[in-house]
């Protein structure tokens, strides 16, 4: 009986197995063909058809870039016409990736943006600034908004703005029209300040400080200084006479302001140096043996006394030097034995201190 063989293929394997050319099969025969059949195919097992599936990844790509603008709206208020407002504008990127901010721009009248280089890039999570000016150029309400153009999907975000442009009014205030500066005594100096304000709404500019007076001079405001509004300067005044006698001037304060010039009135009198005043007190020793004497004064004639030294005196004068001027002194003495015993005072003597 002849062989032939069966091509058996099962995921690019294949085994051959042999079958009778004759058309009789015996059973024994048949059951080892399937048998032989089956153990090739199992061998065979179609390896690798089956395997474990790739996981996948658990790394998400980054969110896109996203702005915020903050703050969303601003209010200049009233600027004089000439001046200058400016406020800050936060851009912020809550987004996963870069955000890139292309152009910032604005048609509003009197509105500009400074302060920001474009495009300009924020990191995620970050934030940078950027600056609105107003700076109007009439009298008059303005409003508008500021375009912030981006490669956020919510391009373009947008900043109301709004101010009114004012007339400007430069006005210079002092906080003192006179300065007096009392009696000071000849070859000292005594000083005084004055705070001079900017009131309006535009800046004051000074042009000249001068003073009158020979005595007098000031210091700490200087020509080309400039207050905006609601800023001040503290002007500093000195008087320092040489001789007795009362002396007047003047401080001038010139600016580019409507109340121009400021003008503060100046006075003092220099008087003497105070002279140190004493009393000096003698009398005709007891000829009896004493200890010493004891010195009382009063400024009421009779007394009541109250003794000066802490201790007998042991000579027969004595100097009070803690009179003051333009008072009047009683003085009595009494002698004291040496055992503390005091004698009765002796006749009542004045002194009439001058002034100074």
């Amino acid at each position: 009986m002849n062989k032939t063989f069966i091509r058996v293929m099962c995921g690019g394997a294949e085994a051959l197995a042999p079958r009778e050319t004759s058309n009789k099969r015996s059973p024994a025969r048949l059951a080892a063909l399937l048998f032989l059949l089956c153990a090739t195919l199992s061998i065979s097992g179609c390896i690798g058809l089956t395997g474990a599936s790739k996981p996948a990844s658990s790394t998400s790509a980054p969110s896109a870039a996203a702005i915020s603008v903050a703050p969303a709206s601003v209010n200049f208020g009233s600027v004089a016409v000439g001046g200058t407002v400016s406020q800050s504008v936060t851009v912020s990127n809550p987004g996963g990736s870069a955000l890139t901010v292309t152009q910032a721009s604005t048609t509003a009248s009197g509105f500009s943006i400074t302060g920001a280089t474009l495009p300009m890039t924020v990191a995620a999570g970050k934030q940078s600034t950027f600056t609105i000016v107003f700076a109007p150029k009439a009298t008059g309400a303005v409003s508008g908004s500021v375009s912030v153009m981006s490669n956020a999907s919510s391009t373009p975000s947008t900043v109301s703005v709004n101010g009114t442009g004012v007339a400007a009014a430069a006005l210079l205030n002092s906080s003192a029209a006179t300065l007096n500066f009392g009696n000071i005594t000849a070859g000292a100096s005594g000083a005084q300040s004055v705070t001079l304000t900017n009131a309006g709404n535009s800046n004051v500019t000074i042009s000249g400080v001068s003073v009158s007076g020979a005595k007098f001079s000031a210091s700490g405001v200087s020509s080309g200084l400039i207050l905006s509004p609601g800023q001040h300067a503290v002007l500093n005044v000195t008087f320092s006479p040489s001789a007795v006698g009362a002396l007047s001037g003047s401080v001038t304060v010139a600016s580019n302001a409507s109340n121009s010039p400021a003008t503060v009135s100046l006075s003092g009198a220099g008087v003497a140096a105070a002279v140190p005043h004493s009393v000096s007190l003698a009398w005709t020793a007891d000829t009896t043996s004493v200890a010493g004497y004891n010195v009382h004064r009063s400024i009421v004639s009779g007394g009541p006394y109250t003794k000066l030294n802490a201790t007998p005196v042991t000579s027969a004068a004595y100097t009070d030097s803690t009179v003051s001027g333009g008072l009047t002194y009683f003085y009595v003495v009494t002698a004291v034995s040496s055992a503390g015993a005091e004698s009765l005072d002796s006749t009542q003597v004045s002194a009439v201190i001058p002034t100074p």
